[in-house]
């Protein structure tokens, strides 16, 4: 069994501190700048649209369970959505591939009518809905769902199979404004030909600590980055030692095909690569 050294140990300590020094920034009330984006900033926009036209804004959640970090990121930007559409008293309708998802759902949506004031306007049969955890027959129920209520705006957030097309093709196909998160890079590509705005990759968590109310959250990217930064700068670290580190202990080689001799005092980096040749 192998037992972590000290270097290993205090790279822990280190992560462990980040993690709790933005914690502490966060119980101060110091709130993290994030870079704007775009996608959560239409939403707004999207809502708005959807109000002056008359129609109902469709948000469609992704394909993972109620254990599932993703799923609890789609609830922090459907609670966004839900409090934009209360002030604008605009309907909401959320549609769900996943049964244990649904009472999840059902309490954001809820909740965040409630922060607005407005829990007069919220009706859980109507506004939140399970179609199928079959991909290809929730996939026809959104097209159903698009083509006879024509909402004035879709969004999509979680995870999406094989069937990301099929639910952003009717959408698309008929004009109206779409917007998409996907953190996986797989789906990314149907999305960017379908929808308006993408937020694609990390952006999709970042946009949960974005919307989010709870000043944790937001720190919590600092604790990322902290700790991103922290690699970063071991690697940088690690290329600037080979390549002005001198390896003494090495004999003078002679590189195979070419005849050129590497003498002894040659720096590390150079010997590497010169074994891989």
């Amino acid at each position: 069994m192998n037992h972590a050294d000290l270097f290993i140990t205090l790279l822990l300590l280190t992560m462990m501190v980040s993690v709790v020094y933005c914690f502490w920034r966060a119980k101060k009330g110091k709130l993290l700048y994030i870079r704007h984006i775009s996608g959560v900033g239409a939403m707004e926009e999207a809502v708005g649209r959807a109000t002056e036209m008359g129609k109902p804004v469709l948000f469609i959640v992704g394909e993972t369970g109620i254990q599932d970090i993703i799923t609890h990121t789609s609830m922090s930007v459907l609670s966004h959505v839900t409090r934009l559409v209360a002030r604008m008293r605009t309907p909401l309708v959320v549609l769900l591939p996943v049964a244990e998802v649904y009472p999840l759902a059902e309490a954001t949506v809820r909740q965040a009518y409630m922060a607005e004031g407005a829990p007069e306007l919220f009706n859980g049969s109507e506004q939140v809905r399970f179609l199928s955890d079959n991909g290809m027959v929730f996939a026809a129920g959104v097209t159903r769902f698009v083509e006879e209520e024509r909402p004035g705006c879709v969004i999509f957030f979680g995870s999406f199979s094989f069937t990301a097309l099929l639910l952003a093709e009717p959408g698309a196909r008929l004009g109206i404004l779409q917007i998409a998160g996907d953190y996986s890079l797989f789906q990314i590509p149907f999305f960017v030909c379908t929808c308006d705005h993408t937020i694609i990759g990390e952006e999709y968590f970042a946009a949960g600590a974005f919307v989010s109310p709870d000043p944790r959250m937001r720190n919590s990217l600092l604790s990322q980055d902290l700790i991103k930064a922290l690699f970063v700068g071991i690697v940088l670290a690690g290329l600037l030692w080979l390549v002005v580190s001198p390896c003494p202990k090495t004999k003078d080689t002679t590189v195979p095909g070419s005849g050129a001799v590497v003498p002894s005092n040659h720096h590390c980096l150079v010997t590497l690569l010169n074994s891989y040749e």
